[in-house]
Formats: structure tokens, C-alpha cells, sequence
């Protein structure tokens, strides 16, 4: 009887445990789902959010998404799914007025359910430079001797050494930091925060007929009868040939030397910029240039191949940009860049300003030498190691570029209590 009772005592634990396991691994499972719930609804919030003009929700018809109107209680219809034998449902809060969102996910496997609050924040390229002046989406990187007069941003870390100084606001990611070594420090008065922020792709707010509707035409020179109608037009100082300073074959734009050119077009659509020497890049009186950069694949530039380069005493300059009368009209040079292989910028110049605005968020931007930036310079990563400065000036106003709107996680919590209403209760 004591051996019986034994064995069955352990026939009993053992099944306890494995009961304790399965539920665990159910547990496991349900808030894996909810996840996957969530980052389906972002992913969809992201690719068709903006397709929603009258309609404030996505709803499911059949098996495609389309606009539908909010349920009785304000939140959007649910939305179910499944992963990996596990199933999910979610609802989504209608926007708010300071752009944010919640969604709200359910995972459930077996007899376990879990419920997940998602935090999002909408933001536009307009609201992003507005904001900050110098953008690293994954990590900004400050070792040099550099002066930034700007608030910076970052999702990933901020990395301050040797004796950078930041008089602006710091943000870093969700869970990440800022670390400062040697006499690296922040300007009194200013703050630091914590949250992300997405860089919405150049491809949202880019002409989609660019590559056939540009003024490209206005560095060709003219050689024959059959010249482009504007060839010529823009202003350069140098001697005109089929390579300089633009070649339409590779659609590479190089000054060097002493060179000036002043470009007057609206949007050119080129693969590579290249400064040297003494040249100077103007922007002419009244223009409103926009160069985008074709994706180093389709240009040819292999991995780590830079896009743009400046160096020597070379500088870009605004007659647009006053100021003193209210007038920030910068040129903007915006990277498509690559999310295969590495692109990147290098800013080397030792003299001048450059008055503008780099914008790449799959562009790796490295700055050094002692140039002057006035304007925004936003990429994937930004590396600074030089002696120069970053600022604006008072009232300085980003240009209204538009695009798309792109929402990121700000915060994730658990629900613990019972389902209610609104579905973000007890979270």
C-alpha cells in the first residue's frame, strides 16, 4: 500500500508538471501571437493608412483590406488571424488629434488567452525635421570636437565622446540611452527624452513620374540641334563637356577646382554629387531644388559606395535662405538609399556653410573636417567626428514636404484585467 500510494503520489506530480509545462508553453504562445497581431496591424496602419481620407478605419472584406467606418463604441472593427496554430484578433483606436494611436491585441492558444496595449505615433518627413535637426533612425554616433546647436534624435543609442557638445534636446529610443564619455556634454536647460520616431521612406513624398519628369536637362550641354530644350540653363563656370558638370550617363553632377554651379530646375533626379576643391553648389534666387538620388542598385554603386561626397573647401549656399526676413528656402537633397547594402554620405569639407537638407533614412551619414551645416541632416545612422557645427536659425521652418504618414511603437504593455470596454480597459 505505502509503495502503491508512492507511485501514485509521483503519477500524480508528473502529470501536475506537464499540465504546468503545456499551459506555460499555451501562455507563451498567446502573447507570441498577440504580438504577431499587433506588428500585422502597424504593418497595415503603414502600407494603406493613408488610402483612408473619408473612411477612419481598415476593415476586411473577403480577404482584402478596405476603408470602413468605426464601431458603436469609436474603436475600429476586430480583425482576426492566425500564427502558427495560435490565433490573434485586434482592434484599433481612431486617431487622435496629437496623431497617436493604441492597438489592442488578443493572442490565444489552447485554453490561454493574452492581451497586449500597443502605443503608435504618426509622424510626416514635415513633423520629423521640425522637430530635430540632426536624425540618426538607428544610432547617432558623436566623437569629434563637434558644436550641434539642435535637438538630435535617435531610436537606437547616443554616443557622445571626445569634447562634442549638444545645445538641444536629446532623444533617444524606447529602452536605449545616452552615454557620454571624455568631456562630452549637453548645454544647460535642454532635456532628455525617450522614444521613436520613423523616418518616413523618400519614396512617400517623391514624384512618381521622376525619372522621365525632371530638369535633369539643365546640366547637359548642348551639342546638337537635337538638344534638350534646356540645356545649358543652369549656371556653371567651368568648361561645359558631355561629363561635366553632369554626365546623363552615370547621372553623376561633379564640381571641383574653383568651379560654381547654380542650379535654378525644380526636382533632378541623379545618383551621385560630388564637391571638391574650392567649387561651390548654389541654389539660384527664386528656385525651389530638390535633387533625389536613384537607389545605388540601379546606379551601379556597389556596397558602401558613397552618394555623396564633400571635400576641401567646397560648401552648398541658398540665395533662398534670408533668415532675417523669414525666408528658410533650403535645397534638398534626398537619398532613396538601399535596404540590401550599405549607402552612405560623407560630408569632409573644412571651410564654408553649407546651408540645406540631407535626407536619407537608408543612408549611413558620416561628418567630419570643419564645416558649418545649417539646415537638418537625417539618415539611418549619423557618425560625427569633426570640428564643425550644426544649428539653425531662429524661426527656422523645415520645408512642407508632405508624404505619407508612418506610425512606430512608443510603448507596449500587458493587460491584466478582465476584457472591457473601451478594449484598452484594465491595461
Amino acid at each position: 500500500m505505502i509503495s502503491f500510494s508512492l507511485a501514485t503520489v509521483a503519477v500524480l506530480s508528473s502529470v501536475i508538471s506537464q499540465r504546468g509545462t503545456a499551459r506555460d508553453h499555451e501562455s507563451k504562445e498567446a502573447i507570441a501571437a498577440a504580438d504577431s497581431g499587433a506588428s500585422v496591424a502597424l504593418l497595415r496602419l503603414n502600407r494603406d493608412g493613408n488610402a483612408l481620407t473619408n473612411s477612419p478605419c481598415l476593415g476586411i472584406s473577403g480577404s482584402m483590406l478596405v476603408p470602413t467606418e468605426a464601431a458603436g463604441d469609436g474603436w475600429c472593427p476586430e480583425i482576426t488571424g492566425s500564427v502558427s496554430g495560435a490565433t490573434y484578433s485586434y482592434r484599433v483606436s481612431p486617431k487622435a488629434t496629437n496623431g497617436t494611436m493604441s492597438i489592442v491585441a488578443t493572442g490565444t492558444s489552447g485554453n490561454v488567452s493574452r492581451r497586449i496595449d500597443i502605443t503608435l505615433k504618426g509622424t510626416t518627413v514635415g513633423s520629423v525635421l521640425a522637430a530635430e535637426g540632426v536624425i540618426g533612425q538607428e544610432e547617432i554616433n558623436l566623437s569629434g570636437n563637434g558644436d550641434i546647436r539642435v535637438g538630435i534624435g535617435t531610436n537606437g543609442n547616443v554616443e557622445s565622446s571626445g569634447n562634442s557638445t549638444v545645445c538641444g534636446n536629446i532623444r533617444h529610443g524606447v529602452g536605449k540611452k545616452w552615454t557620454k564619455n571624455g568631456n562630452a556634454s549637453q548645454c544647460n536647460g535642454y532635456a532628455i527624452t525617450e522614444g521613436n520616431v520613423s523616418l518616413p521612406p523618400v519614396s512617400s513624398f517623391m514624384p512618381a513620374e521622376i525619372a522621365t519628369h525632371n530638369t535633369d536637362s539643365r546640366l547637359i550641354k548642348c551639342v546638337s540641334t537635337e538638344n534638350p530644350p534646356e540645356c545649358q540653363k543652369d549656371t556653371y563656370s567651368g568648361k561645359w563637356t558631355e561629363t561635366k558638370p553632369f554626365n546623363p550617363k552615370t547621372r553623376a553632377i561633379s564640381v571641383s577646382g574653383n568651379e560654381l554651379l547654380t542650379m535654378g530646375g525644380g526636382d533632378y533626379w541623379i545618383c551621385s554629387l560630388s564637391l571638391s576643391g574650392n567649387s561651390h553648389l548654389i541654389m539660384a534666387n527664386g528656385a525651389h531644388v530638390r535633387i533625389f538620388f536613384d537607389t545605388p542598385e540601379n546606379c551601379g554603386i556597389s556596397a558602401g559606395g558613397s552618394q555623396i561626397s564633400f571635400s576641401g573647401n567646397s560648401n552648398v549656399e541658398s540665395t533662398g535662405y534670408k533668415p532675417e526676413l523669414g525666408e528658410f528656402n533650403l535645397p534638398g537633397l534626398y537619398l532613396l538609399g538601399s535596404s540590401t547594402i550599405k549607402t552612405s554620405a560623407s560630408l569632409s569639407g573644412n571651410n564654408g556653410t553649407n546651408e540645406l537638407i540631407i535626407y536619407g533614412p537608408n543612408t549611413e551619414i558620416t561628418l567630419s573636417g570643419n564645416a558649418n551645416y545649417k539646415g537638418v541632416i537625417a539618415g539611418k545612422t549619423i557618425n560625427d567626428s569633426g570640428n564643425g557645427t550644426i544649428s539653425q536659425d531662429n524661426g527656422f521652418e523645415p520645408p512642407q514636404i508632405g508624404g505619407a504618414i508612418l506610425y512606430s511603437r512608443q510603448s507596449y504593455i500587458e493587460c491584466t484585467g478582465a476584457t472591457a470596454s473601451p478594449p484598452n480597459a484594465n491595461c
